[in-house]
């Protein structure tokens, strides 16, 4: 459906002044004759202009009209709310599959997912790259996107989701790179120092190495 307040690029509740104003200037800037002058001769974008303001200019037109555009506009709402709904669901079951450790799978979730948010012309959020990348890890497909997603969306959640860092955590620990998964470790206790999913990183890759003398001593 065609927008004529955005053709005529006024408000909804442009006052007859202003869209008379409106269609004048436009119908002076894109009248055939000068576009042909141009070499442009697209009639499309001037009967557009007409046409919107032969509506808006008048009273019961506009009225009818207006009410047309508000139901189209919801049915926009509603699919778009509808659409929200089904990624929210494909998330979902990409955040089940990685807890099965099913990685491979989930990454195919993700796939479809980002080819969405590109057609849609959207950002990503922090915890869809985060964990895309923890997938592409910890599946072994492809280990330097892994961490490169991971780092990128702890760096734009500015370091304050605490399991985006603890994804990254893990991703070091099991890379060798020690230092830099108890720096970030560090920081991920300071967000909330009782969180589970700490502790369990915690028992896996801190936990002290017994030596002989702990085992005759009984120490743990």
């Amino acid at each position: 459906m065609k927008n004529y307040y955005e053709i005529l690029n006024v408000s909804e509740n442009a006052s007859k002044a202003e869209i008379k104003k409106a269609y004048f200037a436009l119908a002076k800037k894109y009248h055939p004759d000068k576009l042909a002058q141009e070499g442009n001769k697209d009639d499309n974008i001037f009967a557009d202009i007409a046409e919107a303001y032969d509506v808006l200019s008048d009273d019961k037109k506009r009225e009818e009209y207006d009410e047309k555009l508000k139901k189209f506009k919801e049915g926009v709402d509603l699919e778009e709310k509808k659409n929200d709904e089904r990624l929210e669901n494909y998330f979902t079951k990409a955040k089940r599959k990685i807890k099965g450790r099913k990685f491979k799978e989930a990454i195919e979730i993700f796939k479809k997912l980002e080819m969405h948010y590109k057609y849609k012309n959207r950002k990503p959020t922090d915890e869809f790259l985060s964990l895309y990348g923890y997938s592409l890890f910890f599946s072994g497909i492809d280990r330097k996107k892994g961490f490169e997603l991971m780092d990128n969306a702890l760096t734009s959640s500015n370091f304050s989701d605490q399991d985006i860092i603890l994804n990254l955590v893990e991703a070091y620990f099991e890379s060798g790179k020690e230092e830099k998964a108890k720096e970030l470790f560090k920081l991920a206790l300071g967000i909330n120092p009782k969180n589970k999913r700490a502790f369990l990183i915690k028992q896996k890759y801190l936990k002290k190495k017994r030596n002989i003398l702990d085992i005759i001593l009984g120490r743990k």
